[in-house]
């Protein structure tokens, strides 16, 4: 009886395993392209990180991270898990480093290479993590980290991760860097909403100049 009991339990496991490894590795309906994106949630979910990312929420900025890979770039929770893992450790390791910000520039091009085969798309991720890594580093230098200024540099970064000119994305480019200035302009608590509102703008801008293209 008991030996049943143990058989019936082990096959129960098993399957709920099964269940479960399929639930990780399946990726989720739609198309496999950084193009075509919900502005209103990659908003939401970056307004939340940059929450977390200055509050040194480790755990929830690195939670937000998957669920905007699963949820936009279609990645399977296991992948969205790994490459999740790469960028949040780029972006901690970043914030506690006061110079030598090369270390991070590993997680940050194996991050974009994989978005690269994931999407079949051409960008060279090299060349990605580094325009990445300049506005970042450009926002601690005082005299370039002006909302301008950093526009034009996330400007770079796009036209290189979307393969198209920096004319098209400079808007959305902008509104993005405007809303970064702002938070670090405040002396006191950020104005949240003021932020998600210009980062719904850029997001906005910034399909609608994708879209436009493809068209």
């Amino acid at each position: 009886m008991v030996n049943r009991w143990l058989s019936r339990a082990a096959i129960a496991v098993a399957i709920l395993a099964a269940f479960a490894l399929a639930f990780a590795l399946t990726p989720p309906r739609g198309p496999r392209s950084m193009r075509e994106f919900d502005a209103s949630r990659v908003a939401d979910l970056e307004v939340r990180m940059w929450q977390a990312y200055y509050a040194k929420q480790r755990t929830r900025l690195f939670a937000l991270l998957v669920t905007l890979l699963h949820e936009q770039y279609h990645y399977s929770w296991a992948t969205a898990t790994l490459e999740g893992f790469h960028l949040a450790r780029a972006a901690a390791t970043f914030g506690d480093l006061r110079g030598g910000y090369d270390v991070v520039l590993p997680d940050l091009e194996t991050a974009y290479a994989k978005a690269k085969s994931w999407t079949h798309a051409e960008f060279d991720p090299r060349a990605v993590a580094h325009a990445e890594l300049a506005w970042w580093v450009a926002r601690r230098v005082p005299g370039q980290n002006s909302a301008e200024q950093i526009g034009a540099l996330i400007a770079d970064e796009y036209a290189l991760l979307y393969e198209t000119t920096r004319a098209r994305v400079a808007d959305a480019a902008l509104l993005r860097a405007q809303a970064a200035s702002l938070r670090d302009a405040q002396a006191g608590p950020p104005d949240w909403d003021r932020i998600a509102r210009l980062l719904l703008q850029s997001y906005s801008e910034l399909r609608s100049a994708l879209s436009s293209e493809a068209v």
